[in-house]
């Protein structure tokens, strides 16, 4: 079993192509982001292993890939169709633009988490111990009077 950190640079890098591949390669299938995010949660779910947690692999691989995506984006200009002519320099503006841009990354950050951690509980759900297992491990304590 890999490390949380490992498992998680191994399904980013797999996410990653998997992106690469569907937008530049095979354009007509155009596979939405998203089932590639649970599918990244799951690889690093499935890597980490038998941790109590891993689940949360799944979530911490979402935000990295969130992350990513949001640099990204943040650097990528959009293209317009019209040029912006009425726009003056306008304090209020800006903060409102800085507004959207931070509650943008706090809700993308979500979203990606709790995809990834869905695809981790899905490869906690099929790779986990079973509830027996589970059960001979909760009952080896002794009690005490």
């Amino acid at each position: 079993m890999a490390s949380l950190e490992t498992s998680v640079f191994v399904s980013v890098l797999i996410a990653l192509i998997l992106i690469f591949v569907d937008y530049l390669i095979l354009p007509t299938l155009l596979v939405t982001v998203l089932p590639i995010v649970v599918f990244t949660g799951f690889i690093a779910s499935a890597m980490a292993g038998s941790e109590g947690n891993n689940y949360r692999v799944g979530g911490i691989a979402g935000g990295v890939l969130a992350v990513l995506f949001f640099l990204v984006k943040f650097f990528t200009p959009p293209t317009l169709t019209f040029n912006l002519y009425g726009l003056d320099f306008n304090v209020f503006l800006m903060f409102e633009g800085f507004i959207y841009l931070i509650l943008g990354f706090v809700v993308s950050l979500a979203i990606f988490m709790l995809l990834g951690a869905f695809g981790g509980m899905i490869a906690q759900e099929l790779f986990g111990p079973d509830e027996k297992e589970r059960d001979k491990q909760g009952n080896s304590k002794p009690l005490r009077n």
